[in-house]
């Protein structure tokens, strides 16, 4: 837990959140993955339009502190981190403008892999 009077100083020059993990990254840059469709009341990084979507893990970030368990006080239960891409098409339908991308930062309790869609 980070102390009060560090609250001001982590806010203006922010904190690192890369943390040590014994496990190995489950995805690997290229595999197709699908993101869990879970409705939650609490706090998520994942975004509801990109729940149960198609992506592909297009880079590794580290393991990082889960920002859901540790908004709950759950400690850091830090996990692996990784770049998705999402195809516009898959997010928003055929009807969405031309072809595009977005690419969202995802912690690996979000992903399922490709085989499992």
């Amino acid at each position: 837990m980070l102390p009060k009077e560090m609250v001001a100083v982590a806010v203006a020059t922010g904190a690192p959140t890369l943390r040590p993990v014994e496990t190995s990254p489950v995805f690997q840059v290229g595999e197709t993955v699908r993101t869990i469709n879970d409705t939650v009341s609490t706090h998520t990084r994942l975004p509801g339009y990109a729940r149960d979507k198609p992506g592909t893990i297009v880079g590794y970030e580290g393991a990082h502190v889960f920002p859901d368990a540790h908004s709950m006080g759950r400690g850091e239960c830090p996990e692996h981190l990784y770049c998705v891409r999402f195809d516009s098409k898959n997010l928003w339908g055929k009807g969405s403008d031309g072809p595009g991308a977005v690419y969202l930062s995802l912690w690996e309790s979000y992903l399922l892999a490709g085989d499992d869609q």
